[in-house]
């Protein structure tokens, strides 16, 4: 249905929010047949012209749509540009968890008639139909009352407001409520809650439930990231759009005040979550997670997420957790109380399995101490840097592409692998290619990139295939390749060297691992992953243990979880996973093993 509408839209050239909600709304009315007098957020957008609107209501039939509000909130929704999706993170959020989430929170307010109830990234008003609902089925106050004394929403968006108050109006309208009512939606930036001016009717709430807006830090602007920076919990990493709104909202909050949200489950484990958790901790605060690890709750957007929900006032010495991978939101959650003070706020908290986690990483020494680990070479371009050669002729690799063929000279090249393969039974020779790697080793055994002149008279074949494709490698890095030494210098410096020994296994994985342990100091490696070091067998040890079930049985409760089946290997995955300290002979005996029975037997004695 969406991309009619987008193409009906963009055909009409209608780009300004008021004619947008002026169609929809005339459409809507006309369809359900009614007459509206008093309601001045709905009358100001009647009247447009009706051959449009007859023709728009023709296209929405067609496209399957029933005049429900629920379908007017989600058409609301999408029709925000894509360029402000991305400033804002709005996003549509499916009624089943909007209901889950408000059911939840108000269920625990004893005065519900008084309570004063937000949502302070309220987009186009979702959330607040729901509350109105719940309100006026358990209260049987009218809507009139309830928009002027319990609900209340923010947004930055004007058009969101305005949306939120057109969303509100017809959820009237549709019980008989014709009147101009009286709304508490404040158009302003959550963020500056922080400032002296800040509006303070629009603080001291009840309860607070919500979708906190979903942007990554790299989609900051500069200013929102000074605002963010204001806030505690924004104080570790590249914090995301999310994560100060647990704080404003534990601060907008009266002293036994609820709040509710779905939102990312990252700031579990990630970098940018550590002073979230360090503030959740030293709080006590009371706190409920239900995980949805892998099951994906927003359809039309790739998001990892959990219900989050906090009591204010209550101390606790726990966090509540539970894990629904299911995405079931009709079962009742049962929780797992797991110690804050069992907890690492620096590492990461790794909550599902709680007790059988914690005993494999209090095991011995942590993986990331016990092994460098290493990420694949970054060129930017692979498909310009690495090939398979047809065949070796006079010292040169002949590759074919797009039906021209090349020569590039040997001596200018090194051997790579794609470790992600090996989740595929693949001879380990049989992923091995070439990568153009123009960078020499100086007396002081650093890497440094060949210069130009001796690149073009040394390799002249080589410099010649890439300076075909020189404007596409200009525009790595999104045209920011002037930072860079050369033109063709790969986009990061990032394991241009590595250790002798390199045990590699794939980023990703669906099935127990598969590692190789290769002795090759001049062998690379690019989009997979390699623990490295000079030590062969502290590599024969990993080897064993990252093959085990158990290793695996951790990956599948605390990697992180993508489509198919699949989990992360990536070093916040793994690195905290424990080696146990084996003396010499029990090494030895371990490497020895071949029996994978043998080997799980082993490894269970060292974990308990």
């Amino acid at each position: 249905m969406n991309s009619h509408i987008s193409r009906y839209l963009k055909r009409k050239g209608l780009t300004d929010p008021f004619l947008v909600n002026s169609l929809f709304v005339s459409a809507y009315i006309q369809e359900k047949g009614w007459t509206v007098n008093h309601c001045t957020v709905i009358t100001n957008l009647l009247g447009y012209e009706q051959d449009t609107v007859s023709e728009f209501i023709s296209l929405l039939k067609k496209s399957g749509f029933t005049f429900q509000l629920e379908e007017l909130i989600r058409l609301f929704e999408f029709v925000i540009s894509p360029s402000d999706r991305i400033v804002t993170g709005a996003v549509y959020t499916p009624v089943d968890v909007r209901k889950k989430i408000v059911s939840h929170c108000l269920k625990q307010r004893r005065n519900i008639k008084e309570a004063k109830i937000a949502d302070i990234s309220c987009g186009c008003g979702g959330f607040l139909v729901d509350v109105a609902l719940y309100l006026h089925r358990t209260t049987r106050k009218c809507f009139a009352d309830i928009y002027r004394e319990n609900i209340y929403g923010i947004d930055i968006q004007r058009y969101s407001v305005d949306r939120t108050k057109i969303i509100l109006a017809l959820l009237a309208l549709g019980f008989h409520e014709d009147l101009d009512f009286s709304f508490n939606i404040f158009e302003a930036d959550t963020l500056d809650y922080a400032s002296d001016d800040w509006n303070k009717l629009y603080t001291g709430f009840d309860v607070i439930v919500g979708n906190p807006p979903y942007v990554c830090s790299r989609n900051v602007s500069n200013e929102t990231k000074e605002k963010m920076l204001r806030f505690t919990i924004c104080k570790s990493g590249h914090p995301d759009l999310y994560i100060p709104f647990f704080q404003i909202s534990v601060e907008m909050l009266k002293q036994d005040g609820v709040m509710g949200y779905i939102t990312m489950n990252s700031f579990l484990r990630s970098i940018n979550g550590r002073a979230i958790r360090d503030y959740f901790s030293k709080k006590r605060l009371n706190i409920k997670i239900v995980d949805f690890r892998g099951y994906q709750i927003f359809q039309t957007k790739s998001t990892y997420t959990c219900l989050f929900f906090l009591k204010k006032g209550v101390r606790r010495h726990y966090v509540q957790y539970s894990v629904n991978e299911a995405g079931d939101l009709s079962r009742k959650e049962e929780y797992t109380r797991v110690p804050y003070d069992n907890l690492d706020n620096e590492k990461g908290w790794t909550l599902n399995d709680f007790d059988n986690t914690r005993q494999l990483e209090r095991t011995g020494v942590a993986i990331g101490d016990y092994c460098g680990m290493r990420h694949g070479i970054a060129t930017l371009c692979n498909s310009i840097y690495i090939f398979k050669p047809d065949r070796v002729r006079n010292g040169m690799y002949v590759m074919s592409k797009k039906g021209v063929t090349y020569e590039i000279e040997e001596e200018i090249c090194r051997d790579v692998v794609n470790s992600n393969k090996l989740n595929s039974e693949v001879e380990f020779d049989d992923i091995i290619e070439k990568v153009i790697f123009p960078y020499r080793r100086n007396a002081d055994g650093v890497i440094k990139i060949i210069d130009e002149a001796t690149f073009q008279e040394d390799y002249p074949n080589a410099y010649a295939y890439l300076l075909g494709n020189r404007e596409r490698l200009e525009r790595r890095d999104k045209g920011k390749t002037d930072r860079y030494p050369t033109w063709y210098a790969f986009g990061r410096t990032q394991s241009l060297t590595m250790p002798e020994f390199k045990l590699f296994f794939p980023k990703f994985s669906n099935k127990p691992i598969r590692c190789v342990l290769v002795d090759d100091e001049d062998l690379l490696l690019y989009n997979g992953v390699a623990f490295v070091s000079d030590d062969e067998r502290r590599l024969q040890v990993l080897k064993r243990i990252i093959e085990s079930r158990l290793f695996w049985n951790y990956i599948q409760k605390n990697g992180k979880p993508y489509a198919s089946g699949y989990y992360s290997l990536a070093g916040i995955d793994v690195k905290n996973y424990g080696v146990p300290e084996f003396n010499e002979d029990e090494e030895d005996a371990l490497i020895a093993m071949e029996d994978k029975d043998e080997i799980e037997e082993f490894l269970e004695r060292y974990y308990r």
